[in-house]
C-alpha cells in the first residue's frame, strides 16, 4: 500500500465490468440483505458507472458516488487494522481513529483514481465458497483486453452489519492484506501512527494528482 503496487489489484481491474453490467439490477435487495456475491456485484455496478462516466464526474464526483458502496461492502476498520498489524493493539484510541480516517480516505481515493475510463475488459462473478463458519469466498475472473484472465477473490467476514469484504486475493493466492502489513511494518515500527498517517496521506496526494 505504500508502493507502485499498491491496490494494483484495482488497476487491473479498472474497466473490467462491463460483462456483468446486465446482471446487477436483478440483486439490489440481496445486496442490501449482505448476500457476498450480489454485494461484489453491486459493487462493481458503479464503479462500471463511474468509469463511464469519469470525465465527466471527474475525481470529486467518483469519490462521492463510491464512499458509501465501499462502506458498504468493505470492512474498512477491519482491514485497517489487519494492515497495521500486532502494534494495533498497543495504539490509544485516538490514533486508532485517526489511522481509520486516512485508510478510509485512500481506499476510496484509489478506486476513485483508477476506475476513470472503460476500455472494453470483461469481469464474470463465480462461486462463492465458505471455507468457516463466519468466512466466506467469492471467487471471480479478470479478463485483460488481450484475453488474458486474471483470478481475483474476495473473502467476506460476517459482523455485525452482515457479511463484507476482508481481504482481496490476487491470482487466488495473493492476499492485499498481508501485503499492506508488510508494506506498513517498517514505517509503523520507525514513526508509530503518525509516520503512516503521514505517508498514507502523502499518497493520497499523488493519487489524486493522476486522477
Amino acid at each position: 500500500m505504500i508502493n507502485r503496487r499498491n491496490f494494483v489489484r484495482t488497476a487491473l481491474i479498472a474497466g473490467t465490468v462491463a460483462a456483468i453490467a446486465g446482471r446487477l439490477g436483478a440483486h439490489p435487495a440481496l445486496a442490501e440483505a449482505g448476500d457476498p456475491k450480489a454485494k461484489v456485484e453491486a459493487f462493481y455496478a458503479v464503479l462500471l458507472d463511474c468509469m463511464k462516466q469519469g470525465p465527466q464526474l471527474g475525481f470529486d464526483g467518483r469519490y462521492k458516488k463510491l464512499e458509501p458502496v465501499i462502506q458498504n461492502t468493505f470492512d474498512v476498520p477491519i482491514m485497517a487494522r489487519i494492515a497495521v498489524g500486532q502494534e494495533w493493539t498497543n495504539m490509544p484510541a485516538d490514533k486508532k481513529s485517526a489511522i481509520l480516517e486516512v485508510f478510509t480516505r485512500y481506499m476510496i481515493t484509489t478506486y476513485a483514481s483508477r476506475f476513470k475510463a472503460f476500455s472494453g475488459q470483461s469481469f464474470s462473478v463465480g462461486d462463492v465458497k465458505q471455507p468457516n463458519a463466519d468466512r466466506k469466498l467469492v471467487e471471480s475472473k479478470i479478463i485483460r483486453a488481450n484475453g488474458e484472465p486474471v483470478q481475483l477473490n474476495y473473502v467476506f467476514r460476517q459482523g455485525d452489519d452482515g457479511w463484507k469484504i476482508i481481504d482481496i486475493y490476487l491470482s487466488g493466492t495473493i492476499s492485499e492484506m498481508a501485503r499492506m502489513r508488510s508494506d506498513f511494518s517498517e514505517t509503523i515500527r520507525s514513526g508509530g501512527a503518525d509516520a503512516l498517517i503521514k505517508v498514507l496521506e502523502q499518497k493520497i496526494a499523488e493519487l489524486k494528482k493522476g486522477a
